[in-house]
Parts: C-alpha cells; sequence; structure tokens
C-alpha cells in the first residue's frame, strides 16, 4: 500500500487523505473508517489555511518593519548632518555627543534591532549638556522619539506576527505526525479487512500525486528580519 514520505507538505498529505477516505468509503469492510479519518483530514487542511493566513499578515509586518527601519534611518542620517551643522560645518561637541562612534552605528542594525539602537541614540542627545546641543536638541529629538515609536510599533506588529505564525505552524506540525500515524493505522486496518487481497488494499491506499520533497518552511527571526528570507 502506498504511504506519502514523512516530510510531506502539509498539501499533498491532505490530498492523499481526501483519496484514502473515498477509498475506505467503497468497501461496506472499511466505510466505518472513513468519517473519523476524514475530520482529521479535514482539520489538517484547515490548519495549512489557517497558517497560510498567519504568513500572509507575517509577511506585511515584515514589509511595515522593513520600511520604518527605512524611515529612521532617514531621520537618523538627517541628524547627524544637522549636529555638524550645529558644530559649524564639522563633526565637533554635538556631533561627537549624539554619534561618538559616527553616524554608521546607528544605522547600520536592521529590523527589530534598530530599536535599541534609537533608543540609546535618544537617550544621548537627551543627557547631553554640550555647547551648541540644546538647539540642535530642541528641533530633532521630536523627530527622532516619533521616528522611534513608529519604528516600535513596526517591530512590536511584526513580534506579534510572527509568534502568531510560530502558534499556528506548530498545530500544523502537530496535526500532520496525527495524519501520518492514521495512515499507518489505517494500513493495519484494511489489511486486516483484506488479509492477501493486495488488488484492493492498493485500490483504497491512493498514489501520491506530488512527493518531489520535503516542505522546508523557514520562520523569520524577528531580529534578523533583513536577513532572512521570507516563510514558505
Amino acid at each position: 500500500m502506498r504511504k506519502y514520505r514523512k516530510d510531506a507538505a502539509t498539501p499533498i498529505r491532505v490530498d492523499f487523505g481526501i483519496g484514502l477516505q473515498a477509498g475506505l468509503m467503497l468497501f461496506p469492510e472499511t466505510a466505518a473508517l472513513g468519517p473519523d479519518f476524514e475530520a482529521l483530514n479535514d482539520e489538517l487542511d484547515e490548519s495549512f489555511n489557517a497558517r497560510r493566513a498567519a504568513r500572509k499578515v507575517l509577511v506585511k509586518a515584515r514589509a511595515a518593519l522593513r520600511f520604518a527601519n527605512y524611515q529612521t534611518d532617514q531621520v537618523i542620517r538627517a541628524s547627524s548632518k544637522a549636529a555638524e551643522i550645529a558644530d559649524g560645518g564639522r563633526r565637533g561637541p554635538v556631533f561627537k555627543a549624539a554619534f561618538p562612534l559616527g553616524v554608521q552605528p546607528v544605522v547600520a542594525p536592521t529590523g527589530t534591532r534598530q530599536v535599541p539602537a534609537t533608543e540609546k541614540l535618544v537617550e544621548r542627545i537627551t543627557k547631553s549638556k554640550v555647547p551648541g546641543v540644546e538647539a540642535f536638541s530642541t528641533e530633532w529629538l521630536p523627530k527622532l522619539s516619533a521616528a522611534l515609536v513608529g519604528m516600535k510599533a513596526a517591530a512590536d506588529g511584526y513580534g506579534a506576527a510572527h509568534k502568531a505564525y510560530l502558534d499556528v505552524f506548530g498545530s500544523e506540525l502537530s496535526l500532520r505526525e496525527e495524519h501520518l500515524l492514521a495512515v499507518d493505522r489505517l494500513a493495519g486496518q484494511v489489511r486486516a479487512a483484506f488479509p492477501g487481497d493486495r488488488e484492493r488494499q492498493d485500490l483504497i491506499f491512493p498514489v501520491v500525486e506530488s512527493d518531489d520533497g520535503a516542505e522546508v518552511d523557514e520562520v523569520v527571526a524577528p531580529d534578523a528580519v533583513d536577513d532572512a528570507p521570507a516563510p514558505s
């Protein structure tokens, strides 16, 4: 009797399950096995659809985080130019108070890692007492703070979407395993119903239409969102 691979993707399992349930219903000896398996197969299908919906939200949240990252970087770079102007066109006390290691370490972080980098920048400017910083901070702290608020909102949105995706995917993986065990159990029950009748055994268990490899689900880590591929 045919079965799908242990690492088969959910759609392959669901399609196989539809065919298997139909095969079970074909004979009086196995018809009673069909309804419970159909319910499990439907539950796995619904779980897959829930993950697809969660993935869509996750990918949108990932895009929003990238855009917020870009916008925050733009404000930071503009503020660094303003700091140079405040220092008389050079990198003097105001610039060094805000960017002690230069601009690049502040804008280099990606994804959620941009949040603490921006928070530290705002903190340095807020606490600085160097000459000329007051006028600079009066103009730029509100802009940097607004960018930080947007960055935090995008990071929180991505974190929530990421967790939701992991939750539904975890449920789907559990159902995948339950589905495989059910198929194994049904194989034994079908053999018992038709001992030595390989033709009917094979008729009940469908051909696996597509089994060209395992599904690889790549989950984007929240703190490395710009370096990782989207989840599959």
